[in-house]
């Protein structure tokens, strides 16, 4: 009977601890939120991508078909070359050239992207038939012979039909998966445990700057996310069978970059909060999943409509993730990543400058 009273008592206080933290309902928040955010994002694969920008050549029959077809976002352009360029600088995901010999057409396709390209060849498809057979009528451009096959090419030479083509593109996108994961251990748990510990405290009656420690916590933790990057990487390599057509140097960059700015955010975060509990439900789910998920490791972006695009491309998972396409399928240099890098390097000098400050005023106050 005794174990009886004192487990209901424990049960009745775990239960009011949970309420008088709030952690319930942060926890059940938080899971509402990451159900809604995955169901949402799965649920758009199943949907018709009738937003999917495909570039057309003006004049051309092809583009008067698309322009008109409710499948597609027609982008017109005024030549073959135009059309080209805004694929392979990702504003458009298909671009369909004016036929050549015998009547073939050219669609071109960015195979970065995943489903959202299997998608938009479909709707090309179905768009350029429906017109070929007379359901769908412009100015006479169902007598074009439209029917015929396509010539279907992939951008970067990625083969679609591959059993591992999509496997390959999430191998990709793994660095920084773990560049996000490590850097909410390495500084958000870390300082954590400092904090219960008290170690925060002996620290800041070392006879040194505050401005020396936490530059040697921020130094050993982005040398511990270069490793855990590097080790990904060759994983990727190996493991995935994905080849670096770019310099694998840049997305290490991309990787310290990115791991500064993220511990630096963590920090700030982890200073406000009293335990791990509280630091998994306020900067785990509601942060660390959305990133994940709208950075394009997991769903191509371009299956997003648009007010979700523009969301994911203020992330700096996002930008860590282009990087990455670039350097393993892209044939990267330097000239061609230098606005996200320079996007990760004002992140990353902003989130140090917040978290340095941060734990220097917590260091203070104990």
């Amino acid at each position: 009977m005794k174990n009886l009273t004192a487990f209901i008592g424990i049960t009745r206080n775990e239960l009011l601890l949970q309420f008088k933290t709030n952690l319930f309902i942060l926890s059940l928040i938080t899971s509402i939120l990451m159900v809604m955010l995955m169901g949402y994002l799965a649920g758009l694969q199943a949907q018709p991508m009738h937003h999917l920008r495909v570039g057309v050549v003006e004049g051309t029959p092809a583009a008067e078909i698309l322009i008109a077809a409710e499948q597609v976002s027609a982008i017109v352009f005024a030549d073959a070359r135009e059309a080209e360029e805004a694929l392979l600088n990702s504003e458009v995901v298909a671009a369909v050239f004016a036929p050549v010999q015998g009547g073939r057409l050219t669609v071109l396709l960015d195979d970065t992207q995943g489903a959202a390209a299997r998608a938009v060849l479909s709707n090309i498809t179905t768009a350029l038939i429906q017109a070929s057979s007379g359901t769908q009528n412009v100015h006479g451009a169902q007598t074009a012979g439209f029917a015929a096959a396509l010539d279907i090419k992939g951008a970067w030479g990625l083969d679609m039909n591959d059993p591992g083509y999509l496997l390959r593109l999430l191998g990709a996108g793994l660095a920084a998966m773990v560049v996000l994961s490590n850097a909410f251990v390495f500084s958000g748990f870390t300082l954590i445990s400092e904090k219960t510990s008290g170690t925060i405290h002996f620290l800041a009656l070392a006879p040194i700057s505050r401005i020396w420690i936490i530059l040697g916590k921020l130094v050993a933790n982005t040398l511990l996310i270069a490793v855990s990057a590097i080790l990904t990487v060759a994983m990727t390599i190996y493991l995935f069978g994905v080849t670096p057509t770019g310099s694998v140097w840049l997305l290490v960059l991309a990787a310290l970059l990115a791991g500064l700015g993220l511990m630096g955010l963590f920090y700030t975060i982890s200073a406000y909060v009293k335990d791990e509990r509280t630091l998994r439900a306020v900067a785990g789910l509601p942060l660390m999943m959305p990133m994940m998920f709208l950075s394009g490791i997991m769903y191509p972006i371009a299956i997003f409509p648009e007010w979700l695009q523009s969301l994911s491309r203020i992330l700096p998972l996002t930008w860590m993730v282009e990087i990455a396409h670039y350097v393993f399928f892209k044939g990267a240099t330097l000239a061609d990543v230098w606005q996200y890098m320079a996007l990760l390097g004002v992140f990353a000098v902003a989130m140090v400058l917040l978290g340095g400050f941060t734990v220097s005023r917590l260091m203070r106050i104990n």
